[in-house]
């Protein structure tokens, strides 16, 4: 019988060992990382709507970066998409409008959160023409470096 009481006993501790009282905390971390990679976002998004490249660069991790192009190539290098951004972007005068809805921020563990969103557009060129996109995309983020950094894109337009 004393044999049961310990077995008991020990299962005991062990179940309490196992019981979610640290989830508020891990929610609680959530929440921190969550909001970080939200104002990360807010920042690379202010960097567009400027026009200020450095700026929005800042935001990739060059050593890790690839993204999913919206019509099907893939980039497996931050120069290979910096060398495919900056001759699109000269040609824009400045953006009218540049809207983010339905952003959704997943924190998958401390160091890694998936973002998606979708996005409306309205830019005017250098031309003087004013172009509507929309469309949508998930980015991923890495903490690997101490800050959150884009690590890979993928985007797709809307018709």
């Amino acid at each position: 019988m004393r044999n049961l009481s310990t077995i008991a006993l020990v299962s005991l501790i062990v179940l309490s060992a196992c019981s979610p009282k640290e989830q508020p905390l891990i929610n609680q971390n959530k929440q921190e990382h969550s909001v970080e990679v939200g104002l990360a976002f807010e920042g690379l998004a202010e960097a567009v709507k400027a026009l200020n490249h450095e700026k929005y660069f800042s935001y990739f991790d060059e050593d890790t970066f690839s993204a999913l192009n919206e019509d099907g190539t893939v980039l497996h290098s931050f120069a290979a998409f910096k060398g495919m951004y900056l001759p699109q972007v000269q040609y824009i005068q400045r953006y009218q409008s540049l809207t983010f809805d339905k952003v959704k921020i997943d924190i998958i563990d401390p160091n890694t959160a998936i973002l998606m969103n979708e996005y409306t557009a309205e830019v005017v060129l250098k031309s003087g023409e004013t172009v509507n996109a929309s469309g949508a995309g998930t980015q991923v983020w890495s903490k690997r470096t101490g800050t959150w950094k884009l690590v890979n894109v993928s985007s797709s337009a809307k018709p």
